[in-house]
């Protein structure tokens, strides 16, 4: 799949790429305690106290789709990653929240 050029990406543009393409990198950097609410299943969890040690388990050539609850750590998450090279680093807008919102009603809010 062609890379994601831009820094930000809608829920429902996410799922248009998930359906194309299951294997894409969705990077959930929440707490164990939200992701026991609603988590993605495909989403590989790095907590974002624990990023600095585990970055390095993501894939450096392709997208990594960045979520946590509303979007604002992924944001921050999304300048340090590209700081360390992974200039494919993408925000997902509104996070978990808009995802069981508008994309995946069936999922727990919280």
């Amino acid at each position: 799949m062609d890379l994601y050029k831009n820094s930000e990406i809608t829920v429902h543009e996410l799922k248009k790429r998930l359906d194309l393409d299951k294997n894409i990198q969705i990077l959930d950097v929440r707490e164990d305690s939200e992701r026991k609410h609603v988590a993605i299943k495909q989403s590989i969890h790095i907590k974002l106290s624990e990023l600095e040690k585990r970055y390095l388990e993501l894939k450096l050539d392709e997208n990594v789709f960045v979520m946590c609850h509303t979007g604002v750590r992924s944001h921050a998450v999304v300048s340090w990653l590209k700081s360390k090279g992974y200039i494919n680093a993408v925000n997902v807008l509104g996070g978990i929240d808009a995802w069981s919102a508008l994309v995946d009603t069936s999922l727990r809010r919280y």
